[in-house]
């Protein structure tokens, strides 16, 4: 029976160096600590891993890159040795008081032998979400989704929405505030669900979400409403959804126009109320014509619909955008116009949007205070973002070089060669619509995916099909 507890005891040792990614016990180096004597008794050091696993056992030599350690499982030894690179901290036992609880240098720079506070495997775990790029092509459903199941696996208590998406062309122009990009909405309210919902849902409790806004501009606007905690950086602006009386020209019927603006007001409006904020802000960001402004009474911010009373030391934040009132190029250009509201760093500080202004992550985990006791997630997020961008890249590559394909197919010669032609010609859409159906929620997405000229989309293509395939059976003898 003892040899059969000793023959598990050691498979449960090999699992554990295999679990922590072993770098082989030879090309240690030149060590900067001696090998010591240990014996299964011995007070275990402890190495904490940045995943948030924890490895008791004895630290056997040091390097200013990597670690030979003596797992300790039930008196059976294992030795092993790690990348400090993978490490948060060595946590020494009781005889080593004097560098107890070291912090690892992720960086193995010359301080990295320099005794810190210890990391506490038990301190929350901070993840940190980077959406950047642009909003409906890099910051999409799939994409979140994606980030949302490295997320379950980690467990954090936090997870931090750096927001910072593009704003402009693909070819780098810059767009105005004024910019209307409203109905990215629609993209907004499928992202939305799967941080507040299907998150929560899967971890079976809901992290502590934080906003961090550095530039939510479009669609990216409503993501950080939708959160009780938001954050600005010093520059930073939510806006991008103004002159929403625009967005179907002067054409139509006036009463359907003005249902479909009230449509996507109130998807809108219900965002900023789930967030706790006064939905009267969506309306002085979209709507050109509305007048809000504030005032604050002991302390606190009020928001007032119409113009300011300067009795009251009220204070306008947009104006009717009217005649003498309207906006000049010169100050939408700047970002300087009232017709619409962008919410700046200020303004949100102001009304009671923001917490605070923070331009870095170490200032924002200090306004959470958790800066002394908390676990930043080594996550994928970045790697899972690249991934998404280049596969969209990558369709939109096949998608030039089908439709360019298709263009050069000739129907002529003979019968056969005529069908066979038509049938490339069929393949190649097919093939189209293959990709435009995966990629669907970003293919063709307005302003920011500038399509080869003449891409068509799938009802055409089918259309198209139906066309070839009635003249094959027209050329059939």
């Amino acid at each position: 029976m003892k040899t059969q507890r000793n023959r598990v005891l050691a498979a449960a040792i090999a699992g554990v160096l295999a679990v922590a990614g072993a770098v082989g016990a030879t090309g240690i180096g030149a060590s900067v600590a001696a090998p010591v004597a240990v014996s299964a008794g011995d007070p275990p050091d402890q190495l904490v891993f940045k995943d948030g696993r924890v490895i008791k056992g004895r630290v056997l030599e040091e390097t200013e890159t990597q670690v030979r350690f003596l797992v300790i499982v039930a008196g059976i030894e294992g030795e092993q040795t790690y990348n400090k690179a993978d490490l948060l901290a060595i946590d020494r036992g009781p005889e080593d008081s004097g560098t107890k609880a070291a912090t690892v240098n992720a960086d193995n720079g010359d301080d990295a032998d320099r005794p810190e506070p210890a990391v506490d495997a038990s301190a929350p775990a901070v993840y940190v979400v980077n959406i950047e790029g642009y909003f409906g092509r890099d910051i999409t459903p799939t994409a979140v989704r994606q980030i949302a199941k490295d997320i379950v696996k980690h467990r954090p208590q936090y997870v931090i929405l750096a927001i910072d998406n593009a704003w402009g062309t693909l070819g780098g122009q810059e767009f105005g505030d004024d910019v209307n990009q409203f109905d990215q909405l629609w993209l907004t309210e499928d992202i939305e669900p799967i941080l507040t919902k299907e998150l929560p849902e899967t971890l079976g409790y809901k992290p502590q979400y934080v906003a961090w806004v550095k530039n939510a501009m479009g669609g990216a606007a409503f993501l950080p409403l939708n959160f009780k905690t938001i954050y600005f950086s010093s520059e930073g602006r939510i806006g991008g959804i103004g002159r929403l009386e625009e967005i179907f020209g002067s054409t139509g019927d006036e009463r359907v126009r003005e249902k479909q603006f009230s449509l996507r007001l109130g998807h809108a409006r219900g965002m900023a109320l789930n967030g706790g904020y006064d939905a009267r802000i969506i309306e002085a960001m979209a709507r050109t014509e509305y007048v809000l402004s504030y005032r604050i009474d002991n302390g606190k911010p009020v928001l007032i619909e119409g113009e300011p009373n300067p009795d009251l030391n009220e204070v306008i934040l947009t104006d009717d955008g009217q005649g003498e009132n309207e906006d000049t190029i010169q100050e939408r250009a700047r970002g300087q116009g009232n017709d619409n509201l962008t919410i700046t760093a200020d303004i949100a500080k102001t009304i009671g949007i923001s917490k605070g202004t923070v331009d870095d992550l170490d200032s924002l985990l200090f306004e959470l205070e958790i800066d002394r006791n908390y676990r930043l997630i080594d996550a994928r997020e970045e790697r899972i973002r690249e991934q998404w961008t280049r596969s969209v890249e990558n369709a939109e590559r096949q998608l030039r070089d089908l439709r360019q394909e298709f263009d050069e197919i000739q129907v002529a010669g003979e019968r056969r060669e005529r069908q066979a032609a038509r049938s490339r010609q069929i393949a190649t859409l097919r093939k189209m619509i293959s990709i435009l159906e995966r990629y669907k929620e970003v293919i063709g997405v307005r302003m920011f995916r500038m399509p080869p000229q003449g891409m068509w989309d799938i009802p055409t293509m089918e259309t198209i099909i139906e066309q070839i395939t009635q003249e094959q059976m027209k050329d059939r003898p």
